[in-house]
């Protein structure tokens, strides 16, 4: 092991304790969730994340990152619910517009969805980070939706 996954190691390990301690504590668990996350472990990491958003459930990002690594497990149907349930609560959170026409388009061979999705974000909120991006997409995308 080196000594970065040592480092590594005892950050998580710091972090479980922290979190077995304080339960409510919701900076360890989306911190673990993240950890399993980078670490390409996305069951554990859906652990994390859930436990994060008991504590409280308005968390954008959490529950956007979540929604990815159900993805990333198969679970198409579960991570599309939960990309729209940022998008209807955090109207303008790019990410999950982002990331849903990606699953859209990727997983489930919807371009013409995945477009409107990245057009309603670019529409709404042309000056989010994520804009430039979504317009790419969309420019990339632009012949295959007339065939799909």
């Amino acid at each position: 092991m080196t000594e970065q996954n040592n480092e590594n190691q005892e950050i998580f390990l710091k972090l479980k304790k922290q979190l077995n301690e304080n339960p409510d504590n919701i900076e360890a668990a989306s911190t673990l969730g993240n950890i399993c996350y980078d670490n390409q472990d996305p069951s554990q990491a859906i652990v994390y994340y859930r436990i994060a958003l008991d504590i409280d459930p308005t968390l954008p990002t959490v529950r956007t990152d979540m929604a990815t690594m159900y993805w990333q497990i198969d679970n198409v149907a579960h991570a599309e619910k939960e990309y729209r349930r940022v998008i209807k609560e955090h109207p303008g959170f790019g990410n999950a517009y982002l990331n849903l026409g990606y699953l859209l388009m990727h997983a489930k061979n919807e371009i013409k969805a995945a477009r409107v999705v990245w057009t309603d974000l670019i529409t709404g909120w042309p000056k989010d980070p994520t804009a430039t991006k979504i317009r790419d997409m969309l420019m990339e995308t632009m012949n295959q939706s007339k065939v799909n």
